[in-house]
């Protein structure tokens, strides 16, 4: 993406704010209009003292009362306009940086999950909170100090051109060398923009996943090794910015250039004074003019290097919105009148994209009749839970259908191919909310009397009821105020209340002690009952249940049947039931206890 691309989306981004921001920098240029006129009143006034009259504009021998009036009317009209800019300017500031705000993060919903497997979260917040702080200060720096600087720029070199012509051409011509020398160190000030920014976002990430995993940090004391990589970071950022700030010292003699150059043109205007050239007020008018063009082009510099800086940050925002949404609805998809909930896997070919082109199944098939339970067996990455996110469309496959009542998943509108899927894991994802706020992500109408019923069947008020606040409790960051257990019971009451055709189960239970995970246990088989059922799980007590199980190995299906159907074979899944009772320490490597 190049810069004048980057520069047209910018301003595309801002385009709802576009008449807003117009209307702000007109008032601005109406202040600077009136600011242009005070010189021109001291001018007047100081020949209306000096030599005994005077002229205004069009005005021929203005009064001193007419002149003071005038003035009096420009300061209020002024101090209005500037309390009314600064009300304007500061809400279109905050407007516009929600609504940057708004488009990353709906952006960011629709992504697929493979850009977070790749992605860390603190990093990605970091460059979004970055690129939407800096692309409106790029815009509201263009609006309400660059095009008023410009225009105040150009109206002062006017005047004093009119006047005097050669010292407007070298009011102009000062600047010349004062952006050349300002350009030379420029680049060396975003080689190490750059490298600031990159470190921070590393360091931010690695920041933020020390705060969501305090309690590895504390159980193995590393807090001190935690502070010690701060005080590093910190350390480098510093001497990142020790560079920047000893670049811009060098650079300080293109400001050195400016301040001679103004004084000599001010000297000349003396000068033109004490011979007779220009009264009194006329050179008090031009050493304000020069100083009303010196101040808007050395203002133009900043903002433009401010610009520059600022859309070192906005290409990672730009890219962000440039990552592809793999995982969407086709143009016309179709929803069925009701979900019956058979599942086919017909012929599936899948690699992960992240991972190197790594194949995690090839030409894989298989169907779950309505109603009926699928048990999956394999060695830990052998793509158990590969399957479940095939099913959710978190990924698609490579070749083949996955068709639900004989229809492809992709054919489906998202939203209803989701609502109609309920997915258990092992993780709860859990929020910092309320109990009551994390069980409405099933069904956000749901009553209280609806939620104490799904928990009840979760077997989640036992706990509940216990609690002062009982479902207006808050459970903190992921649920850590509860136990395991427990937060697993709220995600099934979450997915009950959900009311899902389809149920899969992805080791639901397997970080649970043998109390909860008892009580867990319970609740899926209620959940099970009438639906259909594909079931991830570590204990062959559960596996056993299942109408159907599929053994995985070696990117394919080994063997497929019923319990009884694949002891009578005396195949891999016969030799793992064996094992439970002869060897059961060798069922681990396949994710597997008795």
């Amino acid at each position: 993406m190049n810069k004048t691309s980057n520069t047209k989306r910018i301003i595309l981004l801002a385009k709802p704010f576009w008449g807003k921001l117009i209307g702000i920098s007109l008032i601005i240029l109406l202040m600077s209009g009136i600011n242009q006129i005070y010189p021109l009143i001291i001018r007047s006034l100081t020949d209306l003292i000096t030599e005994g009259k005077t002229n205004f504009l069009f005005f021929e021998h203005p009064t001193f009362i007419s002149l003071i009036i005038l003035t009096l009317i420009l300061r209020i009209s002024g101090t209005i306009l500037n309390r009314l800019s600064w009300y304007s300017s500061n809400l279109l500031k905050t407007k516009l940086l929600h609504h940057l705000r708004e488009v990353a993060y709906k952006h960011l919903l629709n992504l697929s999950i493979g850009f977070y497997n790749q992605n860390q979260s603190g990093k990605t917040m970091n460059k979004l909170s970055r690129g939407t702080s800096n692309i409106t200060s790029i815009i509201t720096n263009v609006g309400m100090h660059f095009l008023p600087n410009v225009v105040t720029a150009i109206i002062s070199i006017i005047i004093v051109s009119s006047i005097n012509l050669p010292i407007g051409i070298a009011s102009i011509s000062m600047f010349v060398p004062f952006f050349m020398i300002r350009r030379l160190y420029f680049k060396e000030l975003e080689k190490v923009e750059k490298k600031s920014q990159k470190t921070w976002d590393k360091e931010y990430s690695h920041f933020w996943e020390v705060l969501t995993n305090i309690r590895l940090v504390k159980a193995f004391t590393a807090e001190k090794m935690e502070l010690n990589k701060f005080y590093k970071t910190v350390k480098k950022l510093i001497g990142l910015r020790t560079n920047m700030e000893k670049i811009h010292n060098k650079s300080n003699a293109a400001d050195m250039l400016i301040e001679v150059w103004t004084t000599a043109i001010v000297a000349y205007s003396f000068y033109l004074g004490l011979t007779g050239h220009f009264t009194i007020g006329t050179v008090i008018l031009m050493v304000q003019y020069i100083q009303m063009i010196r101040e808007p082009l050395w203002n133009l510099s900043w903002v433009f290097w401010e610009m520059k800086f600022a859309k070192i940050g906005v290409k990672d925002y730009l890219k962000i919105l440039d990552q592809k949404i793999d995982i969407k609805n086709i143009d016309l998809p179709i929803t069925p009148d009701k979900i019956k909930g058979r599942v086919s896997f017909d012929k599936i070919w899948f690699k992960y994209p992240d991972k190197s082109g790594q194949k995690v199944f090839e030409n894989i098939s298989f169907n779950v009749p309505s109603g009926q339970t699928l048990a999956l067996v394999g060695k830990s990455g052998v793509g158990k839970s590969t399957m479940a996110h095939l099913m959710v469309r978190f990924f698609d496959p490579d070749q083949g259908h996955i068709k639900i009542d004989g229809l492809d998943l992709r054919d489906m509108p998202l939203k209803f191919l989701r609502q109609n899927i309920g997915l258990v894991s092992q993780d709860s994802y859990l929020f910092d909310a309320t109990m009551a706020e994390n069980l409405k992500y099933g069904l956000p109408a749901a009553t209280t009397r609806q939620m104490r019923q799904a928990c009840k069947t979760a077997n989640a008020l036992e706990f509940i009821d216990k609690l002062p606040k009982k479902l207006n409790t808050i459970i903190g960051e992921r649920g850590v105020r509860l136990s395991g257990g427990q937060q697993q019971r709220l995600s099934i009451a979450r997915t009950i209340l959900k009311n899902p055709k389809i149920l899969i189960l992805d080791e639901a239970t397997s970080s649970l002690d043998s109390h909860s995970e008892k009580l867990v246990q319970d609740a899926l088989w209620k959940l099970i009952k009438g639906r259909t059922a594909i079931i991830i799980a570590h204990r062959l007590s559960t596996i056993q249940k299942a109408d159907k199980i599929l053994v995985l190995d070696k990117k394919e299906i080994a063997e497929m049947g019923s319990h009884q159907e694949l002891l009578a074979k005396k195949g891999l899944y016969y030799q793992l039931h064996q094992l439970q009772t002869t060897e059961p320490s060798k069922l681990k490597k396949w994710d597997i206890v008795v």
